[in-house]
């Protein structure tokens, strides 16, 4: 949530399978229920919300990664950059074991869940 749909289009464009939630009509699901969706689904879930990761770390059960933004400007003019970021520095990690990946104006961490 708070990730325009143009980023998801944008993944679609370089070969991911990427959904918003809008898109399909569920942005109305709680934290949890789309914690669930992209559990069954295999996906990664990029969010505004900081409470998808706190979920996760608390929980330590879920099998999905996440990418938290905590910056200011959520255009997609910013957002895809960042990515390319995360996809460049990252790849390996998000394939291999749930991760919380948090970007923040100037800086990009990665924790293990």
């Amino acid at each position: 949530m708070g990730v325009s749909y143009k980023v998801a289009q944008w993944l679609n464009g370089i070969g991911y399978d990427a959904i918003h939630l809008s898109d399909e009509g569920l942005n109305k699901l709680s934290d949890t229920q789309i914690i669930e969706k992209a559990v069954s689904e295999n996906r990664i879930i990029l969010t505004a919300d900081v409470d998808f990761g706190q979920l996760l770390a608390f929980k330590r059960s879920s099998p999905t990664s996440v990418i938290q933004f905590r910056i200011f400007d959520l255009t997609p003019e910013n957002i895809i950059p960042k990515l390319e970021l995360i996809f460049d520095r990252f790849l390996e990690e998000l394939s291999r074991a749930p991760v919380i990946i948090t970007v923040q104006e100037h800086k990009i961490r990665l924790k293990q869940i």
